[in-house]
């Protein structure tokens, strides 16, 4: 296991989160459907630390995996992210239907 000190800070990890979720709002902006987002609930496992100079902080631990048989090694943090969308809207926010209550399945 790799060392406590050995992540990311707490602050960090939530920009990150925050910076992919407005890339994907940004990528998603000139479609026809959208999907807004309502909630968005984040379980990140933390590390309490402490510096020799005595700050106190958060961090998220980086863990190491070992990848395959050739030795490679992928430093990796495994999270649970669950995001609600909203009923799906158009360009102009305007809800809109994705399915008419005549359509069936067809299987």
């Amino acid at each position: 296991m790799a060392d406590p000190s050995d992540g990311i800070g707490l602050a960090e990890a939530i920009a990150a989160l925050r910076d992919e979720l407005l890339q994907a709002r940004a990528e998603g902006s000139g479609r026809d459907i959208q999907l807004p987002v309502e909630s968005m609930t984040v379980e990140l496992t933390v590390t309490a630390t402490r510096s020799a100079e005595g700050k106190a902080g958060f961090k998220v631990p980086i863990v190491e995996l070992e990848l395959g048989g050739g030795g490679s090694r992928q430093r990796a943090d495994e999270q649970k992210v669950t995001v609600v969308f909203g009923g799906p809207v158009d360009r102009l926010g305007q809800p809109i239907k994705v399915a008419n209550a005549g359509d069936e399945l067809k299987g």
